[in-house]
């Protein structure tokens, strides 16, 4: 009987240890897979986080790449700009240069020919000057020569280019205000251009006169016009039978003083070319340019107008009355 007893106890101490050992090998497994499942859910928030910062990396580099492709672009359309101005600039010098060769070629051929080819100016005895500068305003040059003129208290037309008209509007007012004339050279003086055809030198001519109308007031009207290079030559002849139709006034010159034939030519020689072009002219109309360039031939203006005047001649404006009498 106490056998029995004693190897049911021991049954049930088996049992118990069994139970314990279970309890503890479940508890272990417990923790290992709490564990376990703490490093996983640590290595899928890692695996977001570092998914999100390649996302984040991702988006920066395409806002990089998108700024660099747009300044890029900014930079390619500066360039054009750039080069399209520096060609523009080019291309203007190079029309500056090729206008004043041309111009210099027909005044030393044609400096003795008449005002006009189909008309000698009046021969009455009465001695006039008139004073002509083409080719302006230049900042420069113009203000140089309106002062000489007020200090003189002579008056002389303009030949103004439209282009650089819009450019010193105050120059503009300052010799209409002044009692100067003003006369239309042309929007752009550009020969290939305004020579390419009647209609573009009327489109340029009607050009200029609305900047002049934008300036001065819508009732003004050009004193005449010039054509750049002057009118000389048969080929020539289409243009001033349209002008003639529209009732288009224009001069050339009989007399210069040769400041066209390069830069800073010494006035000296500037005064000697104009006395050899007025001999034995009792009405001179004087080519000169009061272009940026024209330097000395501001100098030389105030000896060229005490020359007239111990000559016997009296300034005048070109206007309609004067054209008249060409």
């Amino acid at each position: 009987m106490r056998r029995k007893k004693n190897s049911k106890r021991k049954l049930e101490l088996t049992k118990m240890k069994l139970f314990l050992l279970c309890l503890i090998v479940f508890i272990m497994f417990v923790g290992i897979g709490r564990s376990i499942g703490e490093k996983l859910t640590s290595k899928a928030t890692n695996g977001e986080e570092k998914l999100a910062e390649n996302e984040e990396k991702l988006e920066l580099e395409r806002k990089r790449k998108t700024e660099k492709e747009k300044e890029i672009k900014n930079n390619s359309e500066k360039e054009i700009k750039k080069e399209k101005h520096n060609e523009e600039k080019e291309e203007t010098k190079k029309d500056t240069e090729v206008v004043e060769k041309d111009v210099q070629a027909k005044e030393i051929k044609e400096e003795e020919k008449p005002i006009d080819q189909e008309k000698e100016p009046s021969n009455d005895n009465k001695k006039v000057a008139y004073l002509t500068f083409d080719d302006g305003p230049s900042v420069v040059v113009t203000p140089q020569i309106l002062d000489i003129l007020d200090n003189c208290n002579v008056k002389a037309t303009f030949f103004v280019i439209g282009s650089l008209a819009e450019q010193n509007s105050d120059l503009i007012k300052r010799e209409y205000n002044s009692g100067h004339a003003i006369g239309n050279h042309t929007y752009s003086h550009n020969y290939k251009y305004i020579y390419g055809s009647v209609n573009n030198l009327l489109s340029d001519i009607d050009k200029c006169e609305n900047v002049l109308k934008g300036i001065l007031g819508d009732d003004f009207h050009s004193a005449a016009f010039r054509f750049p290079g002057g009118s000389f030559g048969q080929k020539k002849q289409p243009f001033k039978d349209v002008l003639k139709n529209k009732g288009i006034g224009y001069v050339d010159w009989n007399a210069l003083n040769g400041d066209a034939e390069g830069h800073n030519i010494p006035k000296d020689r500037l005064v000697q070319r104009l006395v050899q072009t007025t001999q034995g002219k009792n009405k001179v109309v004087i080519l000169m340019h009061d272009a940026g360039a024209k330097k000395t031939t501001a100098q030389a203006l105030p000896e060229i107008i005490n020359y007239f005047k111990n000559q016997g001649y009296e300034f005048k404006t070109i206007d309609q009355e004067a054209l008249n009498g060409f």
